[in-house]
């Protein structure tokens, strides 16, 4: 006979595995926890792609705010017959001030008068026209493109220089034919990317400058001039005012 001491032992045992395995299943079959488990998973994640999108968005903005102000920029002055020496009055449409405000307003909301600048180049045929005088019988043979004059406001930034040298004044590609005159312009924007983020995050990466170089010819086929109404220059070869 089995004693009341080995049946008791055998009823506990019984139960207890009863017991553990109906908590076992318990545990596999709860769901207490996943919620905050995903919210600490996938939440951080979908921060950090929108944070991606976010500034994806806003060097594409600046990249093309930079070329749609080059190119209209470009567009306007290439209309012009002279740009006005002087950088304070905005009254006259051609003056290099109406010109550098006009920039500022293309390119809003990026702040170029603080984070950026403009340059403006003035390109003419050595042997013809670096004197701003009329070409009527231009030829077919090769010109030597010569930097004229070339313009950037106080404001420029530092460390943004023009492309367009005394010994780089037109793209190798570029046909420049006896007579011919051109005209450049050069817009630059500092962006720093992550802007959102600096304050918890300083070892964000640096501002990278966006820079756009567009030519064209003038209008009236002549060259650019600089005109100084205050000194009476008709063709100043840099700014003074």
């Amino acid at each position: 006979m089995t004693s009341a001491n080995g049946t008791l032992r055998s009823a506990f045992m019984t139960a207890l595995t009863r017991r553990t395995r109906h908590a076992a299943r318990r545990l596999v079959r709860s769901e207490r926890g996943a919620v905050t488990i995903e919210f600490v998973v996938v939440v951080p994640l979908m921060l950090l792609v929108l944070l991606g999108f976010t500034e994806l968005y806003l060097y594409m903005r600046a990249v093309s705010l930079v070329e749609h102000t080059a190119f209209t920029l470009a567009d306007s002055i290439g209309q012009m017959s002279n740009v006005i020496d002087d950088s304070t009055d905005k009254t006259s449409s051609n003056s290099l001030a109406s010109i550098y405000a006009a920039a500022v307003l293309l390119a809003s909301p990026n702040q170029l008068n603080t984070k950026g600048g403009v340059v403006i180049s003035s390109i003419c045929d050595k042997t013809v026209n670096c004197t701003c005088k009329s070409v009527f019988n231009p030829t077919q043979a090769a010109g030597t493109p010569t930097l004229l004059w070339q313009a950037q406001p106080s404001w420029q930034a530092k460390g943004l220089t023009s492309s367009v040298t005394k010994t780089n004044v037109t793209p190798s590609n570029w046909p420049f034919r006896n007579g011919d005159s051109a005209v450049a312009v050069e817009v630059f924007y500092n962006y720093t990317p992550f802007s959102l983020t600096a304050p918890f995050w300083s070892a964000a990466p640096v501002a990278t400058t966006i820079r756009e170089r567009v030519y064209v010819r003038p209008r009236n086929g002549q060259t650019l001039a600089l005109n100084n109404t205050k000194t009476g220059v008709p063709c100043e070869t840099a700014p003074i005012n």
